[in-house]
């Protein structure tokens, strides 16, 4: 694998922030929803998008906007797609964008970490729109019959395309896996809950095993999150997490979960945490575990704990 590219930063910011941020912006500032739920929890975020959101937000369905071709949930867009999707939601390169979901720091991170890859140029995540709801921020409950009625007419939108060495397809994964001393010299990080890492717990998807990669290392999403806000938590905290997880700041590092999503709350989390080197940082693999148990090889899918 080759070593990863400069990466764009984004930043993390309070209600409080996210406010001052418009007040004091001389470019647009979009919020985009990201909302997004399991299949099995019975609720939808487009639905919940038309009935309540930030006023002036539109709603970036990470269900739609991927590789419509793979028969994984939650690949990548092509360029073309995704350009696409930003034009029709009137965004363009100059607007300054901040990312919500509804839950709290659960599928916001995956799209931050979409726009971070497309290299749109100013992106933050609001942290988060739980807590912005009870501190009494404005909410806009304007009933839309679609989700168009809160975009206005589409724009023009040209990223300069991917960059692909922060993107962990299979193959590049299994290249480093086969071989115990080559992936010994990465940290494997895997945000499903750690039932499903032991393989105690099914998956979500009917027939699909649990269990977990070969030296990878469990850390549930939540274990970044505050308990009652579910807020990132600070930096000294998230450092001592990673590092008692057993998480070298001198290993190039590979996120991954279910089907791509909350990996990227991992990979939001280690760039507050400051531990990673910056020659040294985050992919995340985009298939996830949904890939790999579908692909790999029953010797690489681990049951138990190490």
């Amino acid at each position: 694998m080759r070593p990863p590219s400069r990466f764009s930063i984004s930043s993390i910011l309070t209600p409080t922030a996210f406010k001052s941020l418009i007040a004091s912006s001389k470019s647009p500032v979009i919020p985009l929803d990201a909302t997004w739920y399991l299949p099995n929890s019975g609720r939808d975020g487009r639905e919940e998008f038309l009935s309540e959101r930030i006023p002036g937000a539109r709603f970036f369905d990470i269900d739609e906007v991927k590789d419509t071709s793979s028969p994984y949930p939650h690949m990548l867009p092509s360029a073309e797609v995704f350009d696409k999707a930003m034009s029709n939601l009137g965004i363009t390169r100059d607007d300054i964008l901040v990312v919500y979901d509804k839950q709290g720091n659960f599928s916001a991170p995956r799209l931050l970490w979409t726009l971070k890859v497309f290299q749109h140029p100013s992106i933050f995540i609001l942290d988060n729109y739980p807590l912005y709801k009870r501190e009494g921020h404005e909410i806009d409950t304007k009933k839309l019959s679609a989700v168009e009625e809160a975009n206005p007419a589409a724009a023009i939108y040209e990223s300069p395309g991917l960059i692909e060495d922060r993107v962990v397809a299979y193959t590049d994964l299994r290249q480093v896996i086969v071989e115990p001393l080559f992936r010994k010299k990465f940290n494997i990080i895997d945000a499903r809950p750690y039932a499903r890492w032991t393989g105690e717990a099914p998956e979500p998807r009917p027939g699909l095993p649990s269990g977990h990669l070969p030296d990878s290392i469990s850390i549930p999403f939540s274990e970044v999150l505050d308990e009652s806000s579910k807020e990132f938590k600070d930096t000294s905290k998230l450092q001592e997490l990673f590092l008692e997880k057993g998480v070298d700041p001198d290993k190039p590092t590979i996120v991954m979960c279910g089907t791509g999503v909350t990996a990227c709350v991992l990979e939001t989390a280690l760039g507050k945490s400051g531990l990673l080197l910056e020659d040294k940082p985050v992919m995340v693999y985009d298939g996830s575990w949904t890939e790999w148990a579908q692909r790999s090889d029953d010797k690489f899918i681990i049951k138990g704990k190490h």
